[in-house]
């Protein structure tokens, strides 16, 4: 026991005058709920320190049966070593659990940098400002998700037989009269560990104020119902003359 005690005071010594390199430092991206395992280059050794920031974890002394010792108990059920304590591994990742993880054995120091993201949701598609001239239409479409945790997110458009560049918010032009004929529109947002798309194929969703079929029924009806009105009232003007007609009529006889 007096062994394992002599080797993690000497791998905590060795931690605190080592650095690694950034350069040598494996990135690894994983979502909320997942999980990771980082494993040491470092093969040979009596033992090793694993460690969170400067936190110890556990430390493992090697051989045959090898012995863990977790600094915290909850540790235990959060943290999984494995391969005779040269590999770590995390499950049911938290966002909390983002940051940098080390390894000491034989000496050398191993270092890993993990960040945890959110899956994203499906981004919506909104028209911020639209301006007329005409029948010409200068629109300004934002593409967006809703919530935090995601990380950095790219945006990528496709449709209306246009090159739109990568970024959430774009300008175009479209004419009134080809509204109905513009076809979908497509959206993906993407971060370090999911993509997800969402397509419009109604425009009428995105444009105040855009010509649409109920629209185009209404006006129909209005029509139909301002020239049935107009032909009554020429019939009923044609039949009171023809009464008046008849009178004038009946009076000279």
């Amino acid at each position: 026991m007096e062994q394992f005690w002599v080797l993690t005071l000497l791998t905590v010594l060795t931690l605190l005058h080592q650095t690694a390199s950034p350069s040598d430092t494996p990135k690894q991206n994983r979502t909320v709920g997942g999980a990771v395992t980082f494993r040491s280059p470092e093969t040979s050794g009596n033992g090793a320190l694993w460690r969170f920031g400067n936190d110890p974890i556990v430390t493992v002394e090697f051989g045959d049966s090898p012995r863990f010792k977790f600094s915290k108990e909850e540790y235990k059920t959060h943290f999984t070593v494995s391969e005779r304590g040269r590999a770590l591994s995390i499950t049911q990742l938290r966002m909390e659990d983002a940051g940098t993880y080390s390894v000491i054995i034989n000496g050398k120091i191993s270092t890993f940098t993990l960040q945890v993201y959110r899956e994203l949701p499906e981004p919506t598609v909104t028209c911020e400002a639209q301006d007329c001239l005409g029948s010409t239409c200068l629109l300004s479409l934002l593409c967006s998700v809703s919530g935090d945790g995601f990380g950095n997110v790219s945006y990528t458009w496709t449709g209306w037989g246009q090159r739109w560049g990568e970024k959430s918010v774009v300008l175009t032009m479209v004419d009134k009269s080809t509204w109905h004929n513009l076809g979908p529109l497509r959206c993906t947002a993407r971060n370090a560990v999911s993509s997800r798309s969402v397509t419009v194929t109604n425009p009428e969703e995105l444009f105040p104020g855009a010509p649409s079929s109920s629209g185009v029924g209404v006006t129909v009806g209005v029509t139909v119902g301002v020239t049935v009105g107009v032909i009554f009232g020429i019939l009923v003007v044609i039949l009171l003359g023809f009464l008046i007609f008849l009178r004038k009529s009946r009076g000279k006889e």
